[in-house]
């Protein structure tokens, strides 16, 4: 069982793949020899280093994979849960941010130890229910179930320019290419859309978003491509323009026909927003050869992830 969590990481459930009985080599669990072998196909097929923690739940399994980054495997074994977690600073126990570990600082708790060896009652009227929460990690308890990530809200993808640009056509070519990216997502995960948008950044960093609804959910790549063309010529023709990125949203994994399209120019509904951001997605994608292509003869882009 596979939990996405972000791009670059995942939860897995090996339960039923492995054991944390020692091989007959006598010098390693088996759930160590799986996580090598995870390891191992991560670098030869995809060719990046992994970082990889095994433990008996996820908050521990989390804190050691981040432990020995950027190419680090670090088994913890069911008995050796507290007594690795114990001399953690305590902003690495998983569920801990800056202005969590600040609070527990003034509570004198600056290690997981500490955080495990503390009054759960003190911790719960400072922290609510997530005082105990935290408690309970601290010391090793965690019983939530690894289960896969719900169907996406929403398919993006964007791309950036090499140096920002005004030539329309330049900027037409990478939002043809990108809806023809998101289509292809869709029909790949069977999803329809009722909502198409573009994304357009200029300089400095002012990102601007249009949107255009549908009366019913379709699955039309032509429809995308012209949705996201339309709302680019209508408002940015003469913009410069630094990153663009076309979505669909309101999706539906129904086997139902698709709606029909008739009238829908006259049943538009439009949303848009405007807002100042210094980040950044990193988010990459792959698609067929045929996209893959197209994304291999747009000039002066830099990257193609998704964006929020």
């Amino acid at each position: 069982v596979v939990r996405e969590v972000s791009i670059d990481e995942a939860y897995l459930d090996v339960t039923d793949r492995t054991a944390w009985d020692v091989a007959p080599t006598g010098d390693r669990t088996l759930a160590e020899g799986y996580a090598r072998y995870v390891k191992q196909r991560i670098a030869r097929e995809i060719g990046v280093e992994a970082s990889i923690g095994v433990a008996p739940n996820m908050s521990t399994a989390k804190i050691a994979s981040d432990f020995d980054k950027p190419d680090g495997l670090v088994v913890v074994r069911p008995g050796e849960v507290q007594s690795f977690l114990a001399p953690i600073p305590v902003e690495e126990v998983h569920g801990v941010g800056p202005v969590t570990a600040r609070e527990l600082a003034r509570l004198d708790i600056e290690t997981a130890g500490d955080l495990a060896d503390a009054d759960p009652k003190t911790l719960e009227s400072n922290f609510g229910s997530r005082g105990r929460e935290l408690h309970e990690r601290a010391r090793g308890y965690d019983d939530r179930r690894v289960t896969p990530t719900g169907r996406p809200k929403s398919l993006s993808r964007e791309s950036a320019f090499t140096d920002p640009t005004a030539e329309m056509e330049a900027k037409r070519e990478v939002v043809r290419a990108l809806a023809a990216d998101v289509a292809d997502r869709a029909q790949s995960r069977g999803a329809m859309y009722r909502t198409i948008g573009i994304k357009v950044v200029v300089p400095p960093f002012d990102i601007n978003t249009r949107a255009r609804s549908l009366p019913g959910p379709v699955d039309d790549p032509d429809l995308v491509e012209s949705v996201a063309l339309d709302l680019l010529d209508a408002e940015f023709a003469d913009e410069t323009v630094r990153k663009l990125g076309v979505r669909v949203s309101n999706l539906s994994f129904s086997s139902a026909d698709q709606s029909s399209l008739d009238g829908w120019k006259s049943t538009d509904g439009v949303s848009s927003s405007s807002e100042r951001t210094d980040g950044d997605a990193d988010e990459s994608s792959t698609g067929d050869d045929q996209s893959s292509a197209r994304r291999r003869k747009r000039r002066g882009q830099s990257s193609l992830v998704e964006f929020d």
